[in-house]
């Protein structure tokens, strides 16, 4: 079969239709993927009670979060928790400014079911870079949102 002339030509003909429709897949996953991130705006989403509390070897991030969107559900939020020591006391002119040096950020994805209109609790426990983080002075956190895939 391996000689024969006819049967090169449909093997080449079968993975030439292969390789056609394996990229086709391809494009159509990545064009769902980048309509997932724009489904949902963080304006749409609610954050409640958001702490964090340190643990044995870790921290816990936890709270609640509320989808507010109409028409999606919301399936992850990507997260940058970062956490600094700050060492001076707040300015009395503006408490707001301080010096303050971070000393871990932690990228997190929370995977959620939220559909609209609802909220989930959610926990994630954080591993900060270079073991537990010895402070100075005082901890300060923040998160910030990267990303918010909607289904």
């Amino acid at each position: 079969m391996i000689l024969s002339v006819w049967f090169r030509k449909v093997a080449v003909g079968v993975m030439i239709f292969g390789v056609v429709v394996g990229a086709f897949v391809y494009f159509l996953n990545e064009r769902e993927d980048e309509r997932s991130l724009s489904r949902i705006q963080l304006s749409e989403l609610e954050f409640e009670n958001v702490t964090l509390t340190p643990g044995y070897s870790r921290y816990k991030l936890s709270g609640r979060i509320k989808n507010n969107s109409p028409e999606f559900s919301v399936k992850r939020v990507d997260l940058l928790v970062t956490v600094q020591d700050c060492t001076d006391e707040p300015d009395a002119e503006e408490p707001d400014v301080r010096e303050c040096v971070t000393i871990g950020e932690s990228y997190e994805e929370v995977d959620l079911d939220i559909p609209p209109g609802q909220a989930r609790d959610f926990e994630k426990s954080l591993y900060f870079r270079g073991g537990s983080l010895k402070l100075l002075g005082e901890v300060e956190w923040n998160y910030t949102v990267s990303q918010i895939r909607g289904e």
